[in-house]
């Protein structure tokens, strides 16, 4: 039982070092993962509005994998 309760201490101390380890580096790098979020959202929303499948009779709800840069 004493045995038992050492191991969930230690464990629960592991865990709050990680976690106070891993919010200290996302404070310092919110700037750099904002930018590559405002790029991702930027992509999602042009391939709703740009990648939809349009060609031919039948539209299907089918989405590109890729857009082109500058053209789209």
């Amino acid at each position: 039982m004493k045995g038992r309760f050492i191991n969930q201490a230690v464990l629960a101390i592991m865990f709050l070092c990680q976690l106070s380890t891993s919010l200290a580096t996302e404070a310092s790098d919110a700037n750099d993962s904002s930018k590559y979020l405002d790029a991702v959202r930027k992509f999602a929303d042009n391939v709703l509005k740009y990648g939809r499948d349009t060609y031919g009779p039948k539209h299907t709800p089918l989405f590109v994998d890729g857009l082109h840069a500058e053209s789209l």
